[in-house]
């Protein structure tokens, strides 16, 4: 064989091509293996870290251990993915370190974290730090939609563990309020932003020292002179409140009522109608608010979620306000809302019926009674109970609840609430009615086939006739 052979040389070449990426590809798995790193190529990121989760690893300085109790005989999907996840974390921090117990080889290590009331089932997690512990369950971070919600939960898990103090919402009761357990949007995001709510009777007992701040719903019957006092006197020490107000009757409520207009806010009597096709949401009482510029409202509108809120109430500013007052609106209706009377039965604009804009929802902040390192904050709603009940905030992706808790967080002087969306595991698929189906199969099986043959045919006759 000559070595100048033409089919010798391409040959060489190709042999030193081929050897030349090889040695690329080792090279490149030599250097991920080297610093620990994958990369994440699915739709919507699922075994990447959001900002969120990063931002609350970067200030873990201390070990927090994970035990992960999948049964090592099993070979779920779901585990892999989930210990796909937790890879990240382990890149991210050092200090996180991920274990396997499983239940059936060790039966007693479920012992110590198990209770009356919390169980610790298989394919549970336990993330575990400075003498604290959550469990994560199973339905907890995988349901059957396909949602997965495992990052928003470890990376809660991780913040709780690693916080000195667990701050307390005291939820007033007495009054006919909703139980609280009745909010169950609520009540979960609460939960993943680490808040310790708790129950309180004003008539049976003082708002104790550990009060971060009172959650104030609507009520069937009107607080009592002593409760309000209780409440305005906790503010007027540097105190915090978010206050639902709509479906109040104000005249009815003059205690409850006072709270509100001691910080230069009023309840306007009757309903928002929204005159703006785009700002309601089926029927006019449904008010899609334009959601407005402010720290509380960052990731809503980063995000372009949308808050609902049905049978509302305006809000209005008081004649006298106290120096030192700030109201900043954070929900408002349009300048084609307007306001029907109780007893009005049409839903038609009329005249005589207030034209808005209207304040929805606004953040008062007050340095009257206290230097401005330590101001009394609150949010006062017209909202109605709708705003936080668990159906309606399905409607708007959880926006209701992200929001209430934002405000809450706003009001604790910490940072928006850590809010990370499940994510789907299943193949989205493509929907095809029959009448595109049809126009497909004809264009694939008989168009096409027929302009490639007339193509074929044509090029056919002119080498024939050349």
């Amino acid at each position: 064989m000559k070595f100048n052979d033409k089919r010798f040389k391409y040959g060489t070449y190709s042999t030193v091509i081929t050897l030349v990426l090889i040695a690329i590809l080792v090279v490149f798995n030599l250097i991920v293996g080297k610093f620990n790193r994958s990369f994440d190529f699915t739709g919507e990121d699922i075994f990447s870290l959001s900002e969120e989760s990063l931002k609350v690893l970067d200030t873990v300085d201390s070990d927090i251990n994970i035990y992960t109790l999948f049964s090592t005989a099993g070979d779920d999907a779901i585990t892999g993915r989930v210990e796909q996840v937790l890879d990240q974390y382990i890149q991210h921090n050092s200090h996180i370190k991920v274990e396997n117990r499983d239940l059936y080889l060790h039966p007693d290590f479920a012992g110590k974290y198990s209770s009356e009331t919390n169980n610790v089932d298989v394919n549970s997690l336990i993330v575990e730090a400075n003498d604290r512990f959550r469990i994560i369950k199973y339905e907890d971070y995988f349901n059957s939609e396909g949602r997965f919600s495992l990052e928003s939960c470890i990376t809660s898990a991780i913040q709780y563990v690693n916080m000195s103090v667990q701050p307390s919402i005291y939820y007033i009761t007495g009054h006919g309020e909703a139980s609280y357990e009745s909010y169950t949007s609520l009540g979960s995001q609460l939960k993943l932003a680490n808040f310790d709510v708790k129950t309180i009777n004003l008539l049976e007992s003082d708002i104790p020292e550990d009060c971060r701040l009172l959650l104030i719903t609507p009520t069937a019957r009107d607080y009592s002179e002593a409760e309000a006092k209780k409440v305005l006197s906790y503010l007027a020490d540097d105190g915090r409140a978010y206050m639902i107000m709509g479906g109040t009757d104000t005249a009815s409520f003059k205690n409850l009522a006072g709270i509100a207009s001691a910080y230069g806010i009023t309840l306007e009597p009757g309903y928002i109608y929204e005159g703006d096709e785009s700002r309601y949401m089926m029927y006019p009482y449904a008010v899609l608010p334009q959601i407005q510029e402010h720290d509380i409202n960052k990731s809503l509108i980063s995000n372009g979620y949308t808050v609902a809120t049905v049978a509302c109430q305006a809000l209005n500013r008081t004649e006298i306000t106290k120096q030192g007052l700030e109201i900043t609106p954070l929900l408002t209706a349009s300048d084609k809302a307007y306001i029907k009377k109780e007893g009005n039965s049409s839903a038609n604009k009329e005249a005589g019926d207030k034209e808005g804009p209207f304040d929805i929802a606004v953040a008062v902040t007050d340095s009257t009674y206290t230097d401005k390192a330590h101001t009394t904050k609150l949010i006062i709603t017209g909202a109605s109970f709708y705003l936080a009940e668990p159906n309606t905030d399905a409607m708007v992706n959880n926006a209701n609840s992200t929001f209430i808790v934002n405000g809450i967080n706003w009001l604790n002087d910490t940072e928006e609430n850590i809010f990370i969306p499940a994510k789907s595991l299943q193949n989205n698929s493509i929907v095809i009615d029959a009448g595109t189906a049809g126009s497909i199969k004809l264009i694939s099986w008989g168009i096409i086939p027929g302009i490639l043959f007339a193509a074929g045919f044509v090029v056919w006759l002119i080498r024939r006739n050349k």
